[in-house]
This record gives structure tokens, sequence and C-alpha cells, in this order.
């Protein structure tokens, strides 16, 4: 309970106010989370639909970090946030900074294509997300940032979202496969999105995950640590892709 506490108070400081299977949507995973501790509410303004541009905007120019280190039972990523996804850059300090991914579990991975984890799956996250708010972020999408092997994305829902709208709290991290051209004229097709000649020499000569460009914003790019994804995918898994033995991210740490 202290320790929930502890973590409101942080978030007060930070806001005056606050399915396919091949692709990363929302896990509607059959594990519980252990009974939330009951707590004194603490009432302000919390981010919504309405006011997410505005809030996490304002929050973004206050803290414009971009390099980050993620601990995960596997072993440490370093990852580049982009500048030009703001709010989805802005959104993920916010959640570092309160305590959101501290042992946040890994609830989906897929060998040869993501590790998937965040989701209020504990009492920690669940009461972190209920002082900041619910909410999906706009999307962000760009041909410039597409799924390379590394790259970082929010995981979101499909049903009722013609936006594309992310997830506020569920990222993914991508181990990926080739792409052949047949392959890549099929997904073309099949998601009504053109590659670029970029996208489309890269996935012909490198790993990633083409088929769901222009359905995720992506949004950081792993730049040192790339082989803990494999070390995440790799393991067993439930008929759901949950890992038979509990995977975490432990901590993410903020460089600059």
């Amino acid at each position: 309970m202290f320790k929930n506490c502890c973590y409101l108070l942080i978030l007060l400081t930070l806001f005056s106010c606050k399915e396919e299977k091949a692709k990363p949507v929302i896990h509607k995973g059959v594990k519980k989370a252990k009974p939330v501790v009951e707590q004194k509410k603490v009432y302000f303004k919390k981010i919504t639909n309405d006011n997410v541009v505005e809030r996490l905007t304002a929050y973004g120019k206050e803290n414009p970090e971009t390099l980050v280190d993620i601990y995960t039972t596997k072993g440490k990523m370093s990852v580049r946030l982009f500048k030009d996804t703001p709010l989805h850059r802005a959104n993920f300090i916010l959640l570092v900074k309160s305590g959101y991914f501290n042992h946040a579990l890994f609830s989906r991975v897929a060998k040869k294509f993501m590790a998937q984890g965040g989701g209020a799956y504990d009492d920690l996250q669940k009461a972190i997300q209920d002082t900041i708010g619910t909410y999906t972020i706009p999307s962000e999408m760009s041909h410039h940032h597409f799924h390379k092997k590394g790259a970082v994305a929010a995981a979101r829902g499909y049903h009722n979202n013609p936006e594309k709208r992310s997830s506020c709290d569920e990222l993914y991290f991508v181990e990926g496969l080739r792409f052949s051209d047949i392959s890549l004229d099929h997904y073309e097709g099949e998601n009504n999105y053109k590659y670029t000649e970029t996208q489309r020499n890269y996935y012909k000569k490198n790993p990633g995950a083409a088929h769901i460009d222009g359905e995720h914003t992506v949004f950081g790019q792993i730049i040192k640590g790339y082989s803990v994804v494999p070390k995440l995918t790799h393991v067993e898994t439930d008929s759901q892709d949950w890992p038979n033995t509990d995977i975490y991210i432990d901590s993410v740490i903020i460089i600059k």
C-alpha cells in the first residue's frame, strides 16, 4: 500500500490536473492480477481521449528525454525514442517516470515476430493507470518509421478503431523475419498500404514485421541489446502466446 501511494504522489507531480494472432492487439490474458490494496483516492483531472493531445504535448515540452535503458528478465536493451512521434514519446516517458513499467509483464510473445509488454495485469500498474487515466493516443504513423528489426511500437485495439489509435500502455519489440516481393505485394493489397522502395529493399534483406506497417505507430528503435528480443520470444507459451513462465520488464531508466 505504501509503495502504491508513493507512485500516486509521483504522478501528481507529473500532472497538476492526468485480432488477429498475427497482430499485436490488446491482449485478453487469462491470468488475474493480484487484488488491489485498498487505498485513499486521489482526485484530479485524468487524461482522456478528449484532452490527450493537449496534455501529452505540454508534458513532452517539459520532458524531452529520448534515450532509455529497458531492463527485462532476459537482459537490457537501450532504446532511442523518436522526436517526430511526440505524443507517443511523451506518453512513454510519462509512464516511465510514474514507475508504471516496474515489474510489468510481457503478456504476449511470438517467435520471429515480436514481444509485447505493459498492460495493467498487476496491482501496481492498475493503481497507476487509475491515477493517470485510460485513453488512446492518436496515430503518428509514417513511412519513415517502419517495423524494422528492433523497432519499438504501440499495440492497439482493432475493434471500432478506424483511426488506428494506440494503446496508452502496451508496447512491443520487433524480432521479425524477411519478406519476398510476392509477400509484400500481398500485404499491400490486404492492408491497402503502399511500401516505399526503401521499405521493400530493407524487408528483402533484413528481418522485420512488414505485414503490420500502416497499422501501428513505431515510436522508437533498439540501438543496443537487440539480442534480448529473441530471448523473450523463443520461450514456451500457452495458446494465447502468454509465456508459460512469466517474464517482465523489470524497470526502465531514463538516460537522457
